[in-house]
């Protein structure tokens, strides 16, 4: 047998190392250091984030107090029950007689953020009582729109008082949920 020449068992030795460098680079070197960049920009982005986070709190806090404020208005439901106790309570702190209170069917508005409740109301009163209702009316917290107003079959009850009847469509407001 041949004795191996040092060069070639150089050449040999050096060849496999550059084989193993190879291969670690390319199989270890390069993803671990792909994944440790990624992750360098994602602790720049965290820091980035950390440092706008008191700002968007004092954001979200201020939309949150505007939310509440607003959902009194605007509410998230119908409330048609506690509006029609509001109402009532109006009417006959004016000494005013309600005929009739109908709510038609909700329909979304033209944005289609909210719905709209339409509701017919009927009530029998003097002009200026039903002025007097019509401006605590427009006084609630709670979004209240009056539209089509009629007075008919005017009743004189003696010469200071003729009561009239007071026809009217009203529109209240909810979110869409």
């Amino acid at each position: 047998m041949e004795e191996l020449e040092p060069k070639k068992v150089l050449i040999g030795v050096l060849i496999v190392f550059v084989l193993i460098a190879f291969f670690w680079y390319y199989f270890y070197y390069e993803s671990t250091s792909n994944q440790i960049s990624n992750l360098r920009s994602d602790i720049s982005m965290l820091y980035r984030y950390k440092s706008e986070l008191p700002v968007l709190l004092a954001k979200y806090k201020k939309a949150q107090k505007e939310f509440g404020q607003y959902s009194k208005k605007l509410p998230l439901k119908e409330e048609i029950p506690s509006l029609l106790v509001k109402l009532n309570t109006i009417i006959r702190s004016q000494d005013v007689e309600l005929l009739s209170f109908r709510p038609g069917k909700a329909y979304l508005s033209k944005n289609k953020l909210y719905y709209i409740k339409p509701i017919n109301i009927s009530m029998r009163a003097t002009y200026i009582n039903c002025g007097s209702v019509f401006e605590k009316v427009a006084k609630m917290s709670r979004l209240f729109r009056v539209k089509d107003f009629r007075l008919s079959k005017p009743k004189i009850v003696n010469s200071k008082k003729v009561l009239i009847n007071v026809n009217f469509s009203a529109e209240t407001y909810y979110f869409k949920r």
